[in-house]
């Protein structure tokens, strides 16, 4: 486990290393003290504590990791390049490119922060990730940073407390669980739930020292029992420990399950260690027969590890004094890999390692997304979705597992496959029986994909996927096919947004080269299709040509929209003299909504790109609008209705009937009208009529 705040010595990070790393590194480890001491010499931290013992910590934290002398060394110097006058060249000359590499990686994400506006925040966030591409030990410095710096939060002002604490939950606390690094996970959640939410802290750790003070001799029962019956079953190479689950833990369950603390049964687990796997699944009956089992609480992660690698058999049980216990059942090799993850592989020094394989497969998965992503933003929420998954295990026809996020479709799992699978579905089925592509997959299933070479992605495949890979596949196949249709809206919406703002002013080529190398965008083509596909705000293109204010530039005025690529909203049936907004959309272009729309409105509480809209349509232009007639139940109404609207030459598109009770009916109409006069004049005439007793739109 890793050690608690203390101050730690150069001698004590050597005693660490002594028990794994050869003399002649901790050597070198000892020289590369020398030169960041001497560096930083003269540097306090904000606790008043010589700066060289921050640099320590971090490297203590990854030797408890046991990670290779070259992470250790990098720990040791990480913060040199950035805050004293040691160069990259001084300790290329000194340590070697490896270490290098390894510090320039880890500088360059030095002073990232992520409370910043929006877009600053996914710029670094993107940053991170790519500095972990380069060597993902760059990742496991700026863990172990973050650790000690949680360790030593005390010194700073609440506010810069909440703020580090806040971002640690959502960002690296997610990415250590990934990389499979228990021990940093646990040490950083706690620490975050003590600085976030400080009085709750107190008192449910409180509450669990009391519970377990009270219990205390019967864990220890339990775990000598099961010792004992293991043993005489012959599984003499054990290894048994019981614990109190973290605070945090039982928190997070009251959280998610709206439990009390009382309702909180399972408080307690116990790991045993075996030898191999035959054995694990030994020791399982071995303890089912012990204890009886709870139902449905048995979960099997050596035949379906997590998506970090981690394997073990969980089981919750029903032990002495009516207390639920949890037992975990894992091989030695399990255990190390639950408590190291990815820094197993440094220990092993096998490029066969299995939780860097996975690691390596997430990055290369996230590597994908931002080369797809046109926004930082879109990598973040992306990204963020990605680091939260609850797995799903499904098969192919051929019996290969496939782990997939919770709530994940069938068209996940054929762009899991492979992207031009899933490019090419056109109808899948789940054991044996066909399914729509939008059918979320359950654990267990067998899922396969019926392919055609002249299928492609939809518009609407994106509202069906939840996997990050899926997703940007199929964004970077509907670039591809619709960039013509995209280019017309995005050059059709900007140039109307620029009428309205500028008065049909013309912008300069200045302007313009200024505006697309601002956006990153090579042509006015790639900007239009930027623009359609909501990924640069209207508001932020119109800033950069004009230096208009973003509080008037969220607005365009179209004076006609036959033949553009525009649409109008089934929702609400908006026609001009209605105040309304365009939600943009690569599917239907333009997307006019009245502005009191109630889909409209969930859009933006949803942060979609919207666009109030000035509109004033040609006269010779019709749209469909729904009125509704309340009348009394009656022979003949619906005659009487349509020969009155037909009187006034308005047509009807479509029609439907609701019954409500005995003696009254609702009926739906949709009708064509070219203005709100005729609108007005046609709801009128209905009203008119006996026994209609409202008419509403």
């Amino acid at each position: 486990m890793i050690l608690s705040e203390k101050r730690i010595l150069i001698s004590d990070l050597c005693k660490v290393l002594n028990t794994y790393m050869p003399e002649k590194q901790v050597r070198g480890v000892y020289r590369a003290y020398i030169v960041a001491a001497t560096a930083h010499d003269g540097q306090y931290r904000r606790s008043g504590e010589a700066y060289v013992f921050h640099p320590i910590n971090v490297a203590m934290i990854l030797a408890e990791l046991k990670l290779d002398c070259y992470c250790i060394v990098a720990a040791l110097l990480h913060d040199c390049i950035e805050d004293t006058t040691l160069t990259q060249a001084n300790i290329v000359e000194e340590f070697g490119t490896e270490v290098a590499h390894i510090v320039e990686g880890v500088s360059k994400l030095t002073g990232l922060e992520f409370h910043s506006n929006i877009d600053q925040q996914a710029q670094n966030f993107r940053k991170l990730f790519l500095a972990m591409s380069t060597d993902m030990r760059v990742m496991m410095i700026k863990l172990a940073d973050r650790l000690h710096n949680m360790r030593t939060l005390k010194s700073v002002s609440r506010k810069k407390q909440l703020r580090i604490a806040k971002e640690t939950d959502e960002i690296h606390a997610p990415i250590a669980r990934r990389l499979g690094l228990n021990s940093i996970k646990m040490e950083l959640e706690a620490l975050c739930f003590e600085f976030i939410y400080p009085y709750r802290y107190k008192v449910l750790n409180h509450q669990t020292n009391k519970r377990y003070g009270n219990l205390k001799e019967v864990i220890v029962r339990i775990q000598d029992e099961i010792e004992h019956r293991l043993m005489q079953e012959g599984l003499d190479k054990i290894k048994i420990s019981g614990r109190r689950k973290a605070t945090y833990s039982i928190y997070e369950k009251m959280k998610i399950k709206h439990l009390k603390f009382s309702q909180i049964l399972d408080m307690y687990a116990f790991r045993v260690i075996v030898s191999d796997v035959a054995q694990c699944y030994q020791a399982l009956g071995i303890i089912h027969n012990l204890y009886k089992p709870f139902p449905g609480k048995f979960k099997d992660y050596i035949a379906l590890p997590k998506s970090n690698g981690y394997q073990s058999l969980h089981t919750v049980l029903f032990g002495p004094n009516k207390i639920f216990i949890e037992v975990q059942i894992r091989s030695e090799d399990m255990d190390f890999i639950s408590e190291y993850g990815i820094a197993a592989h440094w220990y092993y020094k096998s490029e066969n390692s299995n939780s860097l394989e996975l690691a390596n497969n997430w990055l290369g998965s996230l590597l994908d997304i931002q080369q797809n992503s046109d926004t930082s933003i879109e990598f973040l929420e992306e990204t963020k979705a990605d680091l939260f998954p609850s797995e799903v295990f499904v098969f192919t026809p051929k019996g290969k597992i496939i782990q997939l996020p919770h709530k994940s479709s069938v068209l996940d799992f054929a762009y899991s496959i492979h992207t031009n699978v899933g490019n090419q579905t056109l109808k899948a089925k789940i054991d044996q029986v066909e399914v729509p592509l939008s059918s979320e997959l359950k654990s267990g299933q067998t899922v396969e994909i019926i392919t055609d070479k002249n299928t492609k992605p939809h518009p609407s495949w994106l509202g069906i996927v939840v996997t990050v890979k899926a997703k940007a596949s199929i964004k970077t196949k509907l670039k591809e096919e619709s960039a013509s249709e995209l280019i017309r809206l995005g050059e059709y919406l900007l140039t109307n947004a620029l009428d309205y703002q500028g008065n049909g002013k013309p912008i300069n080529e200045k302007k313009w080269q200024e505006c697309l190398t601002d956006l990153k965008c090579g042509s006015k083509q790639e900007l239009y299709i930027k623009i359609a596909l909501s990924e640069v705000l209207m508001s932020f293109v119109l800033n950069k040509l004009q230096a208009k204010s973003s509080e008037t530039s969220n607005r365009i005025s179209i004076k006609n929209t036959k033949g553009e690529p525009i649409s109008f909203a089934r929702c609400c049936y908006p026609i001009p003299g209605d105040k309304v907004a365009g939600i943009l959309t690569s599917s239907k272009g333009l997307v006019l909504h009245r502005f009191d729309c109630g889909n409209l409105i969930h859009a933006k509480h949803k942060g979609e790109q919207w666009l109030e809209v000035d509109w004033q349509a040609d006269e010779d232009e019709e749209f469909e609008v729904l009125i509704r007639v309340k009348i009394e139940n009656r022979r003949g109404m619906l005659a009487s209705i349509a020969n009155a609207i037909a009187k006034i030459n308005i047509n009807i598109e479509h029609l439907e009937v609701e019954e409500h009770d005995y003696s009254i009916k609702a009926m739906n109409f949709v009708i064509s009208v070219s203005s709100h006069n005729q609108l007005d004049k046609a709801m009128c005439v209905v009203k008119s009529l006996k026994h209609v007793h409202s008419v509403t739109r």
